[in-house]
C-alpha cells in the first residue's frame, strides 16, 4: 500500500469504519512509514479539535452571543433611502426651454440641416424665387392701393 492511499483512507481508519483486512494493511504501512505515522498523529489532533468545536455548537453553554446586525443595517438603509427621496427633485411636465444642453443641441442640429440642404442644392434658386415672390407681392400691393384711391 502506498502513502497516498493511506492518507486518503486515514479518516475512515481513525473512525474504525474500514474492513479488518484494510485496517490491518493501513496499520502495517503506518508502522513502517514515519511520514504516515506523523500524518496519523496530525489527523488525530485535528479530529480532536473538530470534536471540541462540535461540542460548542448551539445548545452548549459556552456558545458566544453575536450581536444582531440585521436591524441596525436595515435601519441605516431606510434612513439613506429617505434622505435620497428628499433630495430628489420632482420632474416637471414641461422641459426648460433654454436648458444649456438643449439649446446647443438645437443650434447644432440647425447647422447640420442647413449644411445638408446646401449640399443638395435646395437653396440654389432661392434668390430668384424670392425676387419673383417680391415682384408679385409688390404688384398686388400697388394694385390694391390704386383701387382704393
Amino acid at each position: 500500500m502506498n502513502c497516498a492511499t493511506v492518507k486518503e483512507w486515514m479518516p475512515h481508519y481513525i473512525d474504525g469504519l474500514l474492513s479488518p483486512e484494510m485496517e490491518l494493511s493501513i496499520r502495517l504501512h503506518i508502522e513502517s512509514c514515519p511520514d504516515c505515522a506523523q500524518w496519523l498523529e496530525e489527523v488525530r489532533e485535528m479530529s480532536a479539535l473538530w470534536a471540541d468545536m462540535e461540542s460548542r455548537l448551539p445548545g452548549s453553554e459556552e456558545l458566544l452571543e453575536y450581536p444582531d446586525l440585521k436591524t441596525d443595517v436595515m435601519a441605516r438603509i431606510e434612513s439613506l433611502e429617505a434622505e435620497r427621496r428628499e433630495r430628489t427633485v420632482t420632474g416637471t411636465l414641461a422641459r426648460r426651454r433654454f436648458a444649456p444642453k438643449t439649446s446647443w443641441m438645437h443650434y447644432g442640429l440647425a447647422a447640420c440641416l442647413t449644411f445638408l440642404l446646401l449640399q443638395f442644392g435646395v437653396f440654389e434658386n432661392l434668390a430668384y424665387g424670392i425676387t419673383e415672390i417680391n415682384g408679385h407681392v409688390s404688384t398686388s400691393v400697388n394694385s390694391w392701393f390704386r383701387a382704393n384711391k
